[in-house]
């Protein structure tokens, strides 16, 4: 494991731990206010199963798309991914709490400039993961959108890594027909054992939502799939290329580019390219 990829999920990990911490302190010593709401303390009013699968589905997603920057990120942006970890985890913070308990527990009140809020050490956490965030992404604007160590073509091999991408896709769409299936008939079981009114609303509306996210979810699973299998066969077409111009007898130098797998075709190629070096000099 990368070095940046084990602090950024240390880093996760700590957010987390820091944060769960303050909130069991802060129950046996302060006065805390409770917030049942989704974000923001909006939709206080929904059943407590619709907020938990809603929080657990909207981290699920924002979960995912973590662990795919960290790991596609170069190396170069390895301060943004410290700032992303903080954000999540702090989001993650939150949602533990309202998982478990039903609530996020506030016990930080903050009462200037005319505001009366009270907010938590995983707001704080997610406050200053945004502000890393928003500078790396401002000051390294070039490695992000404009990167110089990027090949000319995306898909390289275009059969294999739609193929690649669709695997993904397919398990994705597996996992969210069984969850789904437990999901909706936990919540349906729920709905009809507390006699509500709008029943068949709240079931429609979740279907709705859950097939919705999935279907986004799935893709963009497909297109992770198509960047993860890009360092795959990015350096096996960059080394197919270096074969056919040693042949053709041009002796460069093969360089992969940061994050690619198989490194090790670079000493590979090295070697190739000093065995034909010797050759051409026996001759």
């Amino acid at each position: 494991m990368k070095k940046e990829i084990a602090i950024s999920l240390g880093l996760f990990t700590m957010a987390i731990l820091v944060d769960q911490l303050s909130k069991s302190w802060a129950l046996s010593n302060l006065s805390v206010h409770f917030n049942k709401g989704i974000i923001f303390g909006f939709y206080s009013e929904l059943p407590s199963s619709l907020r938990v699968i809603s929080l657990c589905s909207f981290f699920g997603f924002i979960f995912f798309v973590y662990l795919i920057l960290i790991y596609l990120l170069p190396s170069q942006l390895s301060r943004l991914k410290y700032g992303i970890s903080l954000f999540t985890g702090g989001i993650f913070g939150n949602v533990l709490d309202k998982t478990f308990r039903g609530k996020a527990i506030d016990f930080i009140p903050f009462t200037q400039f005319g505001l009366n809020i009270q907010f938590n050490l995983a707001d704080v956490i997610q406050w200053i993961g945004a502000a890393i965030i928003v500078y790396k992404v401002v000051v390294a604007e070039k490695i992000i959108w404009y990167p110089e160590n990027q090949r000319g073509k995306f898909l390289v091999n275009p059969a294999e890594q739609i193929r690649f991408g669709l695997k993904f896709a397919a398990i994705s769409i597996c996992s969210f027909f069984l969850i789904g299936l437990f999901s909706f008939t936990f919540f349906r079981t729920s709905i009809l054992e507390n006699n509500l009114n709008n029943a068949d609303a709240l079931l429609s509306g979740f279907l709705l939502a859950y097939i919705s996210l999935s279907l986004i979810f799935t893709l963009l699973v497909f297109f992770a799939g198509l960047i993860i299998s890009h360092k795959t066969a990015g350096p096996l077409y960059a080394f197919e290329l270096y074969v056919e111009d040693l042949l053709k007898g041009d002796r460069r130098d093969l360089v992969l580019r940061d994050g690619d797998n198989y490194r090790h075709l670079e000493s590979i190629a090295q070697n190739l390219n000093q065995h034909f070096k010797k050759n051409d000099q026996a001759r």
